[in-house]
């Protein structure tokens, strides 16, 4: 029986930073998808991931990340694609967080850098969750399986006993590995409609 779900935050609570990255790569004449792919490259310790687990500064990632991107044959500002201005919340999920609160223990698990903006989208929904689980904070970052087993001993509960929804199939990966059921979100409705079948229970529509 399924007792505790973990969400993702960027790409499931709040739209994907994807679609900044595609602005990006517009406004700059820069292929597409060549930002998400130079984060992929040596995801672990890449400027990306190691400004998502805290150990560079600021100045430290842009300098670094430009000279990835520079080695990758394009160059973009690396400031403009983690503000997070043009994000929106994706308000099927937040409803949903309203009606499984309490019903369900409940976890964020997100990758993020300790910025103003970051910390401001989260402001939006941390109270709805029982565990918060920050990159930026605990130094550990999905897809690394030492992050899931911190999440999961924070919850109290067991890999099989969790549900665990992302935007990316390479964190789902570590997660499903450990046994925890995943849900891949491509669309906020379809995967929630994937996560009531699973949970066997969902929110009753309201009589018209």
């Amino acid at each position: 029986m399924i007792e505790a779900v973990i969400f993702d935050f960027g790409g499931v609570i709040i739209t994907s930073p994807i679609g900044n990255f595609r602005a990006l790569e517009i406004q700059n004449g820069i292929p597409e998808g060549s930002i998400a792919k130079l984060n992929m490259q040596n995801h672990h310790d890449n400027a990306w991931a190691r400004f998502e687990r805290s150990e560079i500064d600021l100045d430290t990632f842009v300098l670094q990340f430009e000279q990835e991107a520079k080695n990758s044959g394009f160059a973009v500002d690396p400031r403009a694609l983690i503000g997070g201005s043009s994000n929106s919340l994706n308000q099927s999920m937040v409803d949903a967080l309203t009606w499984l609160k309490g019903r369900y223990k409940l976890a964020l698990l997100t990758n993020n850098f300790s910025i103003a903006s970051n910390l401001d989208w989260l402001s939006n929904v941390v109270d709805m969750f029982d565990v918060v689980v920050e990159s930026s904070k605990v130094g550990m970052r999905k897809p690394e399986e030492r992050i899931y087993h911190h999440t999961l001993d924070l919850l109290g509960t067991e890999a099989e006993r969790t549900v665990f929804l992302d935007d990316l199939g390479v964190n789902l990966k570590t997660a499903r590995a450990l046994g925890i059921h995943t849900i891949k979100v491509a669309n906020p409705e379809s995967a929630l409609e994937e996560l009531w079948q699973m949970l066997g229970d969902r929110p009753k529509l309201s009589p018209a």
